[in-house]
């Protein structure tokens, strides 16, 4: 074989190589395709282009040679079937759905679909009787309705159907309430990690959830917190124009996963959406930010927001509620932010840029001053800084430290809080005390668990998270798992001490425990 020929020969065994190990990267460990679907293309032109100069120079064929090339073209068939399996034979346009959204001592919020438009009727039944609703359905929502049943009595059973063809059920939660119990995570994907044999719009983080709350809880919790990132309209790859039907696709993918039980569907879900429902690290300035926004929103409130707790204001995302002994706050971080500071920025991540705008932020005020009990903020985006390494640090609340610093001034001077978070694929819990010199007690303490995803990667390498103190003091940081979720149970039977119990699941299994004791004063 001639110099020539053993280069070629060599250039081609290297670019094999590369095929597969960033692949099986792309398809099982990070579908970043900006980041490798460039490598894989080019690595299998070079394969090929040496493949073709050995056939066509070399008497005699290695067959081993030929098989690696059917092998490298198998993977690239791999390849497309991940990104356009779903798209293309599953839009999903005959879904039929109902599920629970927020749910209180006498309201029940109903979201329900169905592919054709129509006037409808919701019978629900309990030990009281019997009683129905009229409701229609119309093509300009994709062919969603919400239902929101009122005058309901508490800690009661109640059964629903509709002329659609769907049925449900639901308790209504007791007054007053001394324990409750709820989930949180964010984050998911369909098809990942990425199997031939799965469903293209499996998410293995539902059959983690649904097998969780049968074989490890009591009961049913009283709801789950989808903090956004419902879908990933850039990831792996983004695969059409950002319209108003692409983003309801999407939401019609997720809602078809075939792993949706009957018993997360009668489960109360309520949402915040994140960047990723948008594009990745939204924020409203950014160029056709706007009309981005506009066209995510429709399916948005059509899909998601129609279940969260109703306000007075419909022009707004952000809402608050109260269950049992605590007042919830879950915020807007994405429609009022000003423009992140660049990482390595001058001022960093200080100065006068707001996350939740003026409004937001003065009816978070007045909700910290007035409320009692557990104040618990809920957030998209983590408030730790501890996500320090990672390109999106300033994306999160480390981007507008003087205004997490006001809120947390406010919550030490009126009892401390409590903050719940997802985005970054990990998990930490972490504490931010009141500085030694504050006159505000060490009771006072806030304390942020953040959990995520609940179904998709996560980075198995490279670590971003790096401990601040003394403002951001961790308790428990983990990395691993393609599937997390938080499960709190909130006590507040003892007169003095309150307590959070809290388990983080991975995969499928409690990995760690912690218990947060709140001082009443």
């Amino acid at each position: 074989m001639t110099q020539f020929g053993n280069l070629v020969q060599f250039g081609a065994v290297v670019a094999s190589a590369q095929i597969k190990v960033a692949s099986y990267v792309f398809l099982r460990m990070l579908p970043l395709g900006y980041k490798f679907l460039p490598k894989i293309l080019t690595s299998y032109a070079v394969f090929t282009a040496g493949l073709l100069l050995h056939l066509r120079f070399q008497r005699r064929t290695a067959a081993a040679f030929v098989l690696d090339g059917i092998v490298n073209t198998l993977i690239l068939l791999f390849i497309a079937d991940f990104l356009y399996r779903g798209h293309f034979l599953h839009p999903a346009n005959d879904l039929s759905f109902s599920r629970l959204g927020f749910v209180d001592e006498t309201n029940s919020h109903i979201v329900i679909r169905h592919p054709n438009a129509s006037n409808y009727t919701l019978t629900y039944v309990s030990h009281d009787g019997k009683a129905s609703v009229e409701a229609f359905i119309t093509a300009s929502e994709d062919y969603t309705s919400s239902v929101v049943l009122t005058g309901l009595t508490p800690s009661t059973r109640y059964n629903y159907t509709t002329s659609l063809g769907h049925s449900g059920t639901f308790r209504t939660s007791s007054t007053p309430q001394k324990r409750f119990s709820f989930i949180s995570s964010s984050c998911w994907n369909p098809f990942y990690p990425y199997d031939p044999l799965s469903h293209a719009l499996s998410i293995p983080g539902l059959r983690y959830l649904n097998d969780y709350v049968e074989d490890k809880m009591d009961h049913d919790p009283d709801f789950v917190f989808l903090l956004g990132d419902f879908y990933y309209s850039d990831l792996p790859i983004q695969l059409a124009p950002y319209t108003r039907e692409y983003y309801t696709k999407l939401f019609r993918q997720v809602y078809a996963s075939p792993d949706w039980t009957y018993k997360l569907r009668n489960i109360p879900w309520l949402h915040m959406f994140d960047d990723h429902e948008l594009v990745n690290d939204f924020y409203p300035q950014m160029v056709e930010g706007g009309d981005m926004y506009n066209k995510a929103m429709d399916p948005f409130v059509s899909y998601q927001h129609r279940a969260n707790p109703s306000s007075k204001d419909t022009s707004k995302f952000y809402y608050t509620f109260r269950r049992g002994d605590a007042s919830f706050f879950v915020l807007d971080t994405r429609s009022y932010r000003d423009v992140p500071p660049p990482k390595h920025g001058e001022n960093g991540g200080l100065g006068t840029r707001s996350m939740l705008g003026k409004q937001q932020l003065e009816e978070l005020e007045e909700w910290i001053r007035k409320e009692k009990g557990w104040k618990v903020i809920v957030s998209g985006v983590p408030f730790t800084r501890n996500w320090s390494e990672g390109g999106d640090e300033m994306d999160s609340w480390a981007g507008y430290l003087e205004e997490r610093q006001h809120i947390f001034e406010l919550l030490w001077k009126y009892g401390g809080g409590v903050v719940i978070s997802g985005d970054r694929h990990e998990h930490a819990t972490v504490k931010f005390p009141p500085p030694a010199l504050s006159g505000y007690p060490e009771e006072h303490t806030v304390i942020e668990f953040s959990t995520s995803p609940l179904s998709f990667f996560f980075q198995p390498v490279i670590r971003e998270y790096v401990t601040h103190e003394p403002t951001d003091i961790t308790i428990h940081h983990e990395y691993y798992g393609s599937s997390k979720f938080g499960v709190f149970e909130f006590d507040s039977v003892s007169e003095q001490k309150w307590f959070i119990k809290f388990k983080l699941v991975v995969d499928g299994k409690e990995k760690w425990d912690y218990i947060h004791t709140w001082h009443r004063t």
